[in-house]
């Protein structure tokens, strides 16, 4: 454990002097804290603000060792957000990378690390695995989530939480809150709401109605919602067909997502609570441009259903006892099964014979294929909490053990026509369908965990660690079909996650902290087991029985304030990733690959490096004036190549000031800015290189009387053209492409909603 001081020592020191702007500013922040006036963003939790995800039970933020930060419904409701991308807009280094061409946002990135590393969980339910789609963009799948008008808060952890959640949150953790009956009570034994709201942005129509009641023994709640939209605008024009086309593709959607919890509270001493979710959507898109430059230049119609349901069950159960060996049990048993339709038509013309998407000749074709995929997760939580004093010390001991099982299946199929003589053929350019690139199978997981915080004066020094281990196994599955004569294999390993944190509370409100941690990410099945080949074009992809799990070591130092007037939260951290698992070509002739084909398969490649700093503060400048800023800056790097990491965001900061002279109306100012990119690894693809922008964003909400709030909201006020490096990276935009308009963010919007609450 000394060693580890020692390596945060040395690392904060190293971190501090590549910083050395970001460190210089931070410096005289600090130093004139009350005269500063730029300020913590207002998604920055208060002294009073509880927080669950970080510690697995409830703590207050200022006390936590790391960056955590919360988004209330009441920010949520004053901004308007209407999906994930909205809610996180104003946090400086989180993004959601978008593909406007179909999909939107599907997966995180925090700090530089994204899709599957970042965990995501839903009252404590992870979310399913994202699939990022194939070149024709309809094999894809995204990681679903509550409408975000049932949210009571989205907590944001940074860094490795493998320690305390095992595998996949080796970058981070993202923690959905749901509303529960007391949140619509408060107090009340009948409560009933709801709300109306329009987004000119995508001309969407969103409404929500909320019940609950109950008293001390039982109480319910009941939400249901509904949207139904067009696509996202943007700056383009152009509506021509085609990669010269800067318009957005038309298409029209609609979700609807049902709420349901029951709560039951016999005695102080035991509490149970089941909760039902249902969530089903629909989108009918026209992908009028599907790919970018001269790609898939022989498909001139391509049109799409994207279909996706999620069913979740959860019981939890919490016991109390007034004098035990522990303070507190909790035990948590779910299911959860998310369903991906996805059905995709085109057109091809003047084409090969074998109806290439790319290659010309003389042929019309129509081609109609499907991808459908499944993923269901069982799973029990038990955690067990005990406060007590050892050697005169209090301590805060918290242990427990995860179990889960996860069935993945997935399927495609395709037929294409000969337009001009009607002849049908399930081969398409090689592929033979009905297919499945991995077999249906499942992956069992077991963690156990501890953690202690010890009080020692005005230090709380926290050790943890947590054992994970795993095992896949793949079932029959007459689509999965290869033609190396090899079989899919079963895979196990296990992994240890230690932590080490500490806080120093300089006084009530001022804390300092350092933390080291290790996280881990095990192989997924498709990683393991995926397999595809192409004999028209000669190519293969194959998954790796030997992968090693991805590991990392994290270091990060800190100084929180968090006073009524002002405050400021102010980090230095690196991380360390090792055996990250990639998707690379394997030298012509290889053993490992499938005779005859190029084969790209999944292997332990890289050790990548990833440091920055960020601050947050705020300041109460006049008794109806808030101030509040926030700053992010990271840089990362592959040490194999030294080649910069594209998923590291550009230097980003965001400041507001919000006026509220009273309780019945206010407003606020939001500016959002970012860098131009630069330190772009162009190895593979040239990307297109977003300019810095500037874009404010300006809302107002009023309480017309006790039971009736209007909220406004007018986004990118100045009508800014500016780009997302988040979207330009996930789409694959060059700096060649003939029409980048079509990337842009939107114009200027106008959100309008009421709100009920009876």
């Amino acid at each position: 454990m000394a060693k580890q001081h020692k390596n945060i020592g040395r690392i904060a020191a190293a971190a501090a002097q590549e910083q050395f702007r970001l460190q210089r500013m931070a410096l005289a922040v600090m130093c004139a804290w009350p005269l500063a006036g730029m300020a913590q963003q207002a998604s920055e939790p208060q002294l009073g603000t509880v927080v669950v995800t970080a510690t697995r039970s409830e703590a207050h933020a200022n006390d936590v060792a790391g960056t955590v930060t919360v988004v209330t419904q009441k920010q949520i409701e004053q901004r308007q957000a209407r999906n994930l991308a909205e809610v996180l807009a104003d946090e400086p280094d989180v993004s959601v990378p978008s593909d406007p061409r179909r999909f939107g946002g599907s997966h995180v990135n925090i700090r530089g690390i994204e899709e599957n590393r970042i965990l995501m969980l839903t009252d404590g339910v992870r979310a399913a695995d994202f699939r990022s789609p194939g070149t024709t963009n309809y094999d894809a799948n995204n990681r679903d989530i509550p409408f975000v008008e049932f949210f009571k808060q989205v907590e944001v952890l940074r860094g490795p939480a493998s320690s305390l959640y095992g595998s996949d949150a080796i970058g981070g953790v993202l923690g959905f809150l749901t509303l529960d009956p007391s949140d619509l009570l408060k107090g009340r034994e009948f409560a009933a709401g709801g709300s109306l709201g329009y987004h000119s942005v995508d001309k969407s129509k969103r409404a929500t109605a909320s019940f609950a009641a109950g008293g001390e023994r039982f109480q319910g709640l009941f939400m249901v919602g509904h949207a139904r939209g067009e696509e996202t605008d943007n700056q383009g024009s152009s509506r021509v067909q085609g990669v010269q086309r800067t318009a957005p593709n038309p298409l029209t959607y609609e979700q609807s997502n049902v709420l349901g919890k029951l709560l039951f509270t016999p005695n102080r001493e035991h509490r149970f609570k089941l909760t039902l979710e249902h969530k089903e959507g629909e989108t009918a898109v026209d992908a009028q441009r599907v790919g970018n430059g001269t790609s898939l230049s022989r498909i001139t119609t391509n049109t799409g259903v994207d279909s996706l349901e999620r069913n979740r069950v959860v019981l939890d159960y919490d016991y109390m006892p007034e004098a035990s060996w522990f303070d507190r049990l909790s035990a948590k048993l779910y299911t959860q099964t998310q369903t991906t339709d996805n059905q995709n038509y085109q057109l091809r013309t003047n084409t090969s014979s074998s109806c290439s998407a790319t290659t010309a000749g003389t042929t019309n074709c129509s081609v109609n294929q499907r991808f459908a995929y499944e993923q269901s997760q069982t799973g029990l939580n038990l955690q067990q909490e005990k406060a007590f004093t050892l050697a005169g010390l209090p301590n805060q001991a918290i242990w427990g053990a995860d179990l889960l099982r996860l069935q993945t299946e997935e399927s495609k199929t395709g037929v294409w026509t000969n337009l001009a003589t009607g002849a049908t053929s399930t081969v398409l350019v090689g592929d033979s369908y009905p297919k499945a690139e991995y077999p249906r199978g499942h992956t069992d997981q077991l963690g156990l965990f501890a953690q202690d915080e010890i009080t020692l004066g005005k230090f709380k020094l926290t050790p943890g660690l947590r054992y994970d281990s795993f095992k896949l196994e793949p079932e029959s599955d007459p689509l999965y079909k290869r033609t190396d004569g090899r079989e899919a294999v079963s895979k196990e390993g296990s992994h240890l996650s230690p932590k080490l944190a500490g806080v120093y509370g300089l006084s009530q409100d001022w804390n300092l902290y350092a933390q080291y941690l290790e996280g881990f990410r095990g192989p997924n099945y498709e990683e393991t087991n995926r397999y595809f080949y192409n004999s028209s074009q000669r190519y293969a992809v194959i998954g790796n029985p030997d992968l090693k799990p991805e590991t990392s070591r994290s270091f990060e130092v800190g100084s929180k304030y968090a006073g009524s007037a002002w405050g400021s939260q102010f980090a230095l951290y690196e991380n360390h990733y090792s055996n990250f698992i990639e998707y690379t070509l394997l030298p012509s002739g290889s053993a490992e690959g499938v005779t005859g084909y190029s084969t790209y398969k999944y292997q332990n490649l890289s050790k990548v490096v990833i440091r920055g700093g960020d601050w947050r503060g705020y300041w109460q400048a006049l008794p109806a004036l808030r101030l509040s800023a926030g700053l992010a800056i990271t840089h990362g790097y592959d040490k194999s190549s030294g080649k910069p990491l594209n998923s590291i965001e550009p230097k980003r900061g965001t400041f507001a000031a919000m006026w509220t002279p009273s309780e019945q109306w206010g407003a606020e100012w939001r500016l959002r800015a970012a860098t131009g990119k630069d330190h772009i690894d162009t190895s593979s693809t040239n990307y297109y290189r977003t300019p810095g922008y500037g874009v404010n964003d300006l809302s107002a909400w009023w309480q017309v009387q006790p039971r009736v709030k209007l909220n406004l909201a007018i986004n990118n006020l100045f009508d800014k053209t500016y780009y997302l490096w988040s979207d330009v990276r996930r789409s694959g935009l060059t700096a060649t492409d003939p029409a980048p308009e079509f990337y842009t963010q939107p114009g200027r919007n106008v959100a309008l909603s009421v709100k009920f609450d009876y």
